[in-house]
Formats: C-alpha cells, sequence, structure tokens
C-alpha cells in the first residue's frame, strides 16, 4: 500500500518537474479559441499553488503487472482496481479494491479484495479470505508514514525531480494540459533509490538497510513513461498514466516486470476525516514485526 499512498500524496506535486518558458503544443483537436498561451512554468507554478492548498482528494487506480523469470520461463501478472481516499494534515489513506493474481499452468484465481486504512491509529488490513482485520507492526506505520510525510511535501519533491525538467513534452487539450515524459536508465535508478532510502529513514535495523542496497544494487529502470493531466480552469492534477519496464538479478535469475498504472484523481478538498471505525480497532488481531533472516 504504501507505493500507492505515495502516489496519492504526491499526485498533484509531480508536476513540479519543469520551470521553462515553453508554450503548450495544442492537439489536432483542440479548438483554437480553447488554445491557451500559458508556459510550462506557469502552469506549474499555478498548479504548485493549487498542491499546497490541497487537504484531501479521492482517487480511482487501475493496476496490471507482469512478472517474467527469465531462467525458468515463468510469468505472474498482477491486476488491481482500487479506490482511494486520501487527506494531508494528518497524512492518511483508506482503499478498497480487488486484486487478481494468474501464473503460468495455473487457473487464475477470483479477484481477491482488498481493504485498508493507514491513519495516526494505525496501519491496519483486512485479511482477504476470512475476513478479519490485521494491525500491523508500529515499525511498519511509522516507516510508510515517514515516507508519506515526505512525499506530500513540494519542496522534497522538487528537489529530487529536476533533474528530468528538461525532458518534458508540453500539450494541450481543449480542457487540460498534458505532460509526457520518456526516461530510462541512470537517472531514473538514482531517484528511486533516493525515494527507498527515504521510506527507511529512523529505521534502526542494520539487516532491512542491508537488504534495500543489495535490491538497488540488482535493480534496472529499463523504461519508464509519465502522461499526466492537469484541469485548465483548476489546475487540480486529474489523471496520470505510467507505463514502467524494470529488470533484477536475483541469485542470476533475472526477473523482467512490466506495469502499467492509471489513475483518475477526483473530489479534490471534499474527503471527510478517515477514522478506523471502533470494531475494527477493537478486533483487529497484531501482527509481529517479521524477522529478518
Amino acid at each position: 500500500m504504501k507505493k500507492w499512498a505515495s502516489w496519492m500524496a504526491a499526485g498533484v506535486l509531480t508536476l513540479g518537474l519543469a520551470a521553462c518558458g515553453e508554450t503548450a503544443k495544442p492537439t489536432p483537436e483542440t479548438p483554437k479559441e480553447e488554445t491557451s498561451k500559458m508556459t510550462l512554468g506557469e502552469v506549474f507554478n499555478k498548479t504548485m499553488e493549487v498542491s499546497k492548498e490541497t487537504k484531501s482528494l479521492s482517487a480511482a487506480m487501475d493496476m496490471k503487472q507482469k512478472m517474467t523469470y527469465s531462467q525458468e520461463d515463468k510469468s505472474m501478472t498482477t491486476s488491481m482496481k482500487m479506490d482511494m481516499d486520501v487527506t494531508m494534515e494528518p497524512i492518511a489513506v483508506y482503499q478498497k479494491g480487488t486484486m487478481t493474481v494468474a501464473g503460468d499452468g495455473a487457473e487464475q484465481m477470483e479477484p481477491m479484495p482488498v481493504e485498508s486504512y493507514m491513519t495516526e491509529q494505525g496501519f491496519y488490513m483486512k485479511e482477504p479470505e476470512g475476513g478479519q482485520w490485521m494491525k500491523l507492526p508500529k515499525e511498519m506505520y511509522d516507516q510508510i508514514m515517514k515516507m508519506s510525510q515526505q512525499q506530500a511535501k513540494p519542496e522534497e519533491q522538487l528537489k529530487q525531480l529536476e533533474q528530468f525538467k528538461d525532458d518534458f513534452k508540453f500539450e494541450q487539450t481543449a480542457d487540460s494540459y498534458v505532460l509526457k515524459l520518456d526516461a530510462s536508465g541512470e537517472k531514473f535508478n538514482k531517484l528511486i533509490e533516493s525515494q527507498m532510502s527515504q521510506m527507511m529513514q529512523g529505521a534502526e535495523a542494520e539487516e532491512a538497510q542491508a537488504s534495500l542496497k543489495e535490491m538497488m544494487d540488482a535493480m534496472k529502470i529499463e523504461k519508464v513513461n509519465y502522461t499526466i493531466y492537469v484541469d485548465k480552469k483548476t489546475f487540480e492534477t486529474t489523471k496520470m498514466d505510467i507505463n514502467m519496464d524494470m529488470a533484477m538479478d536475483i541469485e542470476g535469475n533475472e526477473m523482467k516486470t512490466s506495469q502499467v498504472m492509471n489513475v483518475v484523481y477526483k473530489d479534490y478538498n471534499k474527503v471527510e476525516p478517515i477514522k478506523v471505525p471502533d470494531d475494527v480497532v477493537k478486533n483487529a488481531q497484531e501482527v509481529p514485526m517479521p524477522e529478518m533472516e
């Protein structure tokens, strides 16, 4: 969940990637009277103003991911559909949806329900088969909360993503500004390493940090494509499409992952405070922190 929480919290901030003077190229379908002369820098500044004032939002996420193990010639496909509510101060997330997993030679499983809360009360997740609520360890909650708070700060996003400011294509439709980024290679590896390092800040376990470094050393980002849509009137981010291909060497067996994620944002500043229901808090079983091998 931490990945999705991070994207939701940072969705309106990702536009802090450019501040140049380029105007948006209209698509052929854009009426002349609807063509804006605003520059990318001006759109960015307006969007930043809106992002700083955003207190809450909802999102619908549709994600498909395929993992292939080259040496074993096996693959696994995961599909996830999720509706999410997010508040920023304090950062809190409620999500509900379904996940489906299928592998080579196996029948596709029935969609598995997913439901969870991440608030100051803790991190609660519903066990999909029996329906029992579980409370995850405080250490895990603290790590996720730290990452989400950092992702919600515009300044932190700008520092991390500034290196891509010259790589964006800037377009427009009748009602949206469209920002497109095609990137790959070492720059994105460094960005992901930076974000994961922030997530692990404060973790006392040396084993956890060693595991993170080992994973990053084995990871290679082959392709990342972003398409971000911003409403021309409100300067709210309305949609984000992300395609990513990456590879990871696991003890000599290369695992390739292709991921397509589409997120639609809505209901800006209309989400009520997120509170874990009393019966969930009362009946949740606490799960111990897993031991590092």
